[in-house]
């Protein structure tokens, strides 16, 4: 079954519902369906100077290794409000030192073209060889470092609100409402087109990556903000926290086999630790979390906090988690 074939399956399915997987290495979000689209619509993502409509917005946030369901290890599900979130290894995703390297480089360069609040979407020859969808993402967020400005924008949708410091030692760094980790903007037609169009043009210029400026609809179902800390060794500690509106939305997280996973308890909710070490939006590879959920008012709330040292151990993640 072809690409586009899984997902309208996928989305007729799940007709009523908002789909989101966000993920240590894969997050593709189906935001809205048509319908929402043609009354809210969206602003296309643009190639500088050509601009692509949507039909309905998908974001991916990290490598994208396409719409697999075979192979896939059920890790977790579970249900708060309005938001189911599930977790799967894909056994197929896997990538090898040199696909690595190569892929962080692109990273680098691109986002060292980019301005604050820019994002972009890279194609790379070296994932076409393995994925449906041969994308990276980068984004060079803008970093809000005045906490008690960012704790106020934070105050209508969240109980808890990001602290001044974590476990003593990190201390308040700056806020984004822009993933680190990169964004895309597209839709179901755009992934298509785009594939073919940035094949081809690093056909025609003989180069092993391309890359596109994206640009963010109007308004989304689901928002996410990120509050980042650092100790004096510049070790970062990053708290997601993630809510939808008034829209119903599934949640399924897809890493690599490779990946550690383990169920924890934290203050009487169900954690999530995973632990990558071929995560491709550190310079080092290696990223760690702790994901809960919690539900105010009939509206869940997902909480991560992780971390690119390999140097924190899951006890101290823990404790830092338990703080909140």
């Amino acid at each position: 079954m072809s690409i586009e074939e899984q997902l309208k399956e996928e989305f007729k399915h799940n007709a009523k519902n908002i789909v989101c997987p966000p993920t240590i290495d894969l997050r593709v979000m189906n935001a809205c369906r048509e319908q929402m689209l043609e009354k809210k619509g969206v602003q296309p993502m643009r190639r500088r100077g050509k601009l692509y409509k949507s039909i309905m917005f998908i974001l991916v946030i990290a490598v994208v290794s396409g719409f697999a369901y075979a192979g896939r290890t059920l890790l977790f599900e579970e249900t708060k409000g309005n938001m189911t979130m599930s977790a799967a290894k894909l056994e197929e995703f896997k990538l090898s030192n040199t696909q690595i390297e190569s892929i962080r480089e692109a990273r680098k360069e691109v986002k060292a073209q980019l301005n604050p609040g820019e994002s972009a979407v890279v194609y790379l020859t070296e994932l076409d060889k393995i994925t449906d969808l041969p994308f990276i993402t980068v984004s060079k967020p803008e970093v809000n470092e005045d906490l008690d400005n960012w704790s106020k924008a934070m105050a209508h949708q969240f109980n808890v609100l990001p602290p001044d410091s974590l476990l003593g030692s990190y201390s308040f760094a700056g806020g984004m409402e822009l993933s680190p980790f990169g964004v895309f903007w597209g839709s179901e037609t755009d992934m298509t087109t785009l594939k073919k169009e940035m094949k081809d043009e690093s056909e025609a210029s003989g180069k092993d990556m391309v890359w596109r400026i994206t640009q963010a609809p109007s308004s989304l179902p689901m928002l996410s903000y990120t509050t980042t800390y650092r100790n004096s060794e510049q070790e970062t500690l990053y708290l997601v926290m993630e809510t939808a509106l008034d829209s119903k939305i599934k949640v399924q997280l897809v890493t690599p086999p490779s990946t550690k996973y383990e169920k924890m308890d934290l203050n009487g909710y169900s954690a999530h630790y995973f632990k990558n070490d071929s995560y491709i939006y550190t310079d080092n590879n290696f990223y760690q979390e702790i994901s809960w959920m919690t539900e105010r008012e009939g509206r869940a709330i997902i909480y991560r906090i992780g971390t690119d040292s390999p140097s924190m151990t899951k006890e101290k993640l823990m404790e830092a988690a338990q703080s909140l």
